[in-house]
């Protein structure tokens, strides 16, 4: 493992692209669009590392039960956050991975992302869960899904500021997965690392 724990705040925004382990083609994309971050889903491929240069590798999870990485990356994306409890659960099974691994204890940050109605409600409970949490973010996307296009807006942008007062609050990392056009938008509001699926979004996204 090479030890680069995800600070808990950044100075500046940074961009990831996030892609499945065993998709060839996005993942070339994603090295060629100069990400600051790579979110992996799946197995992660066992030369990533070395190619990936200096930017970040974060092994994304569905859920705090999903099966944890072989291969160590920087930090940890808890999908479908529903509570501080989840990133409790994932913390103590982190612990046991680690110790079976040969790992630096406590050496995996845990980012955790919102994606519904839910885990937005319970937003606060992320403050103090757990040491290892160094980000807390909200899935637009995924939420706007949750709620219905039509209901989403508005909505969203509420939950986008409540879910970034949360993170304030927590001291960590505010993250944000949004559409390809929010990237902007999401620097002012304050996010810190921004997510999105489209290389294009980030190679023409300003510093």
């Amino acid at each position: 493992m090479i030890p680069v724990p995800c600070p808990s705040r950044f100075r500046t925004s940074r961009l990831a692209l996030r892609c499945a382990g065993d998709d060839a083609r996005g993942l070339a994309a994603a090295l060629a669009c100069g990400a600051d971050a790579l979110v992996i889903e799946g197995p992660v491929p066992l030369d990533l590392r070395d190619r990936i240069g200096a930017a970040m590798l974060i092994h994304a999870l569905d859920g705090p039960d999903a099966a944890l990485p072989t291969t160590a990356p920087d930090a940890i994306l808890l999908d479908r956050a529903r509570s501080g409890r989840d990133v409790a659960a994932l913390g103590a099974r982190l612990a046991v991975h680690e110790a079976e691994h040969g790992w630096p204890d406590g050496g995996l940050p845990i980012l955790a992302q919102i994606g519904d109605p839910l885990g937005v409600l319970e937003a606060r409970s992320f403050v103090g869960a757990s040491p290892r949490l160094a980000g807390l973010g909200l899935d637009t996307v995924a939420l706007a899904d949750a709620l219905g296009a039509e209901a989403a807006g508005e909505t969203v942008r509420q939950a986008r500021g409540l879910v970034r007062l949360a993170a304030a609050a927590a001291g960590v990392t505010a993250l944000v997965t949004l559409a390809p056009d929010g990237i902007e938008a999401a620097r002012r509001d304050g996010f810190e690392l921004l997510i999105t699926r489209d290389p294009e979004a980030l190679s023409s996204a300003s510093p």
